[in-house]
């Protein structure tokens, strides 16, 4: 995977030029817990324009995923109270909750950071993608529902998507499965990806893979990518701008090549500081371990 500056139009501010897909503005999520009330994000703005990924990054409790489940209104209404501004393509879904039921899915996607628990283990892969298809497109019948899931899959690189629709996500290797994520994801063909730590859970040779595909789709489709990392070299590679997070608010931001060449924050040069140096940015990306044969638990 090359770390190549990428290139977005900027407007005034320094972000993309245009109406983003994605406009936050001092949101605010505090968590009802035994312990009392938390305030888990603390006023911050950002927006994501078509094309470009921007990533929030920090440790384990910053924030950050609180955030990207505030914006997709998937926190529990008796747990969350969740304030501010929060518009997906203009509406704003804090203002009217239903809206982000009929966004989900369509306008916006979500890529969870567990593939081996986000598939029930019961049914098959093929299954499981064809619920999504059909929700997303009712009015297939079942033949072209199937054929819109060999598409997805193949879309994503899953090698015999046909065969692979049969197999139970025991008998896929991680990477596979986080590509079946990303295929479920796609299957509204949504205007903007949020990707929740899409990487953690994969072995390091299959996390660049990932990212491979995740850049391949968004050349292809203008996508808007909102990544979620504990990963300043996960940002690096992928991002056009960086939000650092920590105690619920962004203690920097930037363009990436700022926040990675000459961060202003001691937060943010220990984030740095803890990206293993094993090599250049520019190393050969690496690819995901091949599936397991169907049928063998090994």
């Amino acid at each position: 995977m090359s770390a190549a500056p990428r290139t977005t139009a900027a407007g005034p501010d320094g972000t993309a030029a245009g109406a983003p897909l994605l406009r936050v503005r001092d949101l605010q999520i505090e968590l009802i817990t035994d312990a009392g009330v938390v305030r888990a994000v603390d006023g911050v703005s950002f927006d994501v324009h078509p094309g470009e990924t921007v990533t929030i990054i920090g440790e384990s409790g910053s924030g950050k995923s609180t955030t990207a489940m505030g914006v997709l209104r998937l926190l529990p209404d008796e747990l969350a109270v969740v304030s501010g501004e929060v518009a997906v393509q203009g509406r704003d879904v804090v203002a009217d909750p239903r809206a982000a039921a009929a966004l989900r899915g369509r306008a916006v996607s979500l890529i969870p950071q567990d593939p081996m628990t986000a598939l029930s283990p019961v049914h098959s892969v093929g299954r499981q993608l064809l619920e999504v298809v059909r929700l997303r497109r009712p009015g297939l019948d079942r033949a072209a529902a199937r054929a819109r899931a060999v598409e997805l899959l193949d879309r994503v690189r899953i090698p015999e998507p046909g065969r692979r629709l049969r197999a139970y996500p025991h008998q896929l290797s991680g990477g596979m499965l986080q590509r079946v994520l990303i295929a479920m994801a796609l299957a509204g063909e949504p205007a903007l990806l949020v990707a929740d730590e899409p990487t953690s859970a994969l072995d390091v040779t299959v996390q660049a893979g990932i990212l491979d595909l995740l850049l391949e789709l968004q050349e292809s489709t203008g996508v808007g990518i909102l990544m979620i990392t504990h990963d300043l070299g996960v940002a690096r590679l992928v991002s056009d701008r960086v939000h650092v997070m920590r105690n619920g608010r962004f203690v920097e931001s930037g363009e990436v090549e700022q926040i990675v060449g000459a961060p202003a924050e001691e937060y943010t040069r220990s984030l740095l500081r803890s990206v293993p140096a094993l090599g250049g940015w520019d190393g050969a990306a690496g690819r995901d371990e091949p599936a397991r044969p169907d049928g063998d638990p090994s």
